[in-house]
């Protein structure tokens, strides 16, 4: 654990990070250290949907240590931007955040506006290529897993385009719009260059992680403005030491649970393996149906609880942990001060390990107070599911523990894809979904039920319910 936080830390060894909290939005500059007043070209870096500039931390490390001042910024409805998400569709409004971001950030007088390139991903290519086609002075754009968008032949200049081999509907759009761009070819010193990468292996979300991707854009840029002084050749590795971290915090947290007695552990009535599975598989079925007749009726099931999606997932997990308790009536008991202590000990880990850790690597964690106020009331929502789970699983040893981690991974990913089906608003989640076994893993690893139902659902429901919070945007 401990060289994991150094790992992470290390990376920003040699740059200045400046935040810009009151901020509007709030920006993140990254810069060399040795960097005189707007000394070095400027990158805009935009994230895509439930995304932060926290996410593109791999790209502003990359390029800084390569000689470049980075800027970057949460729009609208994201990280700790409070202002709601009006629309993900590269409105206006995107687009006045990037150009606010870059007036905050030339207010410190460390970014040079004659001298400027954006990159974007996803929602974030989008205002990259706007950005790039309105504003003819950006010497490049580059749009990585980028989505439709109208360029030409002479905007935007110097234009990269990148897709994951493991996302083919970005791959394609990448395609579109290189040939509405006139093509691969060009010069960069002309400003007339076009090219698309594929960066094989990766698909919407680890293209953000992948080294190869960072190059491709450091390289890019140094075509465009010729490489900087003082560059470093810095691979961004942070990814693999945050999972050496959670490793460790796992090992830990087991650790300490092992060491709290169990004696006080109170005995269920088992019944059997079908019949458990089935009132999993069966709850999850129905909050998918329920929600979508809810839908039916005229309301945005993916604007519940003002965010994006995020709320609809936590009204679901409810529906569908509500529906599981019915179908099991398992016993309900008054939680011991032991199994408090195990809630608190294995969320604490998890808050610790996956989530201020990941605060460094991948997302926001700490949330700003228009998403802390629903934490408590998801974390209840919540808490019928991962009762339910637990008390299926009350017996289960290890190899039976993976069982129904997989078990509980495919009823979830089913359920929630027919409601994707069902209701093409919700459209997004399928990004999302490749996460679903990750983080069902990490709570099952931390903590399982034989230590207490009450510690494996309040443990579970509350980690759960701060990374949803954390993760999808302000509607």
């Amino acid at each position: 654990m401990v060289i994991s936080v150094w790992q992470i830390y290390n990376a920003q060894f040699g740059l200045d990070v400046i935040y810009l909290k009151n901020s509007n939005p709030p920006v993140t500059i990254v810069t060399p250290s040795n960097s005189t007043s707007a000394s070095r070209p400027t990158v805009l870096i935009a994230h895509g949907l439930a995304g932060s500039s926290v996410i593109m931390r791999g790209f502003a490390l990359t390029l800084a240590h390569a000689g470049y001042t980075t800027v970057s910024w949460d729009f609208q409805g994201h990280g700790a931007n409070p202002n709601p998400l009006v629309s993900s569709s590269h409105s206006n409004d995107l687009l006045q955040d990037a150009e606010s971001a870059l007036s905050a950030a030339e207010a410190t007088g460390l970014v040079d506006t004659k001298r400027l390139a954006i990159l974007g991903h996803s929602m974030g290519s989008g205002v990259a290529l706007s950005y790039g086609t309105t504003h003819p002075e950006t010497a490049a754009t580059i749009a990585i897993s980028p989505v439709n968008q109208t360029v030409n032949p002479d905007l935007p200049h110097n234009l990269l385009l990148m897709a994951g081999s493991l996302e083919p509907q970005f791959v394609g759009n990448a395609e579109e719009l290189l040939a509405l761009a006139g093509g691969q070819g060009g010069e960069l010193s002309k400003g007339s260059a076009r090219k698309l990468v594929i960066i094989p292996d990766v698909e919407h979300i680890s293209i953000l992680f992948s080294p190869r991707a960072h190059l491709t854009a450091r390289l890019w840029l140094d075509g465009t403005y010729g490489s900087q002084p003082g560059p470093s050749n810095y691979v961004d590795r942070r990814i693999i030491w945050f999972g050496v971290g959670i490793l460790g915090i796992i090992f830990l947290a087991n650790a300490c649970l092992n060491m709290i007695s169990t004696k006080s552990q109170i005995k269920f009535s088992i019944r059997p393996l079908w019949f458990r599975m089935l009132a999993i598989f069966v709850g999850a079925i129905t909050a998918t149906i329920v929600l979508w007749l809810i839908s039916l009726s005229g309301v945005h099931v993916n604007q519940l609880l003002g965010l994006l999606v995020g709320g609809f997932l936590i009204i679901w997990f409810g529906l569908a942990g509500v529906t599981s308790l019915l179908i099991l009536r398992p016993k309900i008991y008054k939680p011991s001060t032991t199994e408090l202590l195990k809630t608190i000990v294995a969320f604490s880990a998890l808050w610790l390990g996956v989530g201020l850790l990941g605060h460094y690597v991948w997302l926001p964690w700490l949330l700003i107070p228009s998403r802390f106020w629903l934490w408590i009331p998801g974390s209840i929502i919540l808490l019928p599911w991962y009762f339910a789970v637990g008390s299926a699983t009350i017996e289960a040893k290890p190899a039976g523990l993976l069982g129904w981690w997989f078990f509980q991974v495919i009823s979830i990913l089913v359920s929630l894809i027919l409601a994707i089906r069902l209701n093409p608003g919700l459209g997004f989640l399928i990004l999302i979904l490749p996460l679903v076994p990750v983080i069902i893993g990490f709570h099952m690893l931390v903590i399982s039920s034989k230590h207490g139902v009450w510690a494996y659902a309040l443990s579970g429901a509350m980690f759960t319910s701060w990374l949803i919070l954390a993760v999808f945007p302000l509607q």
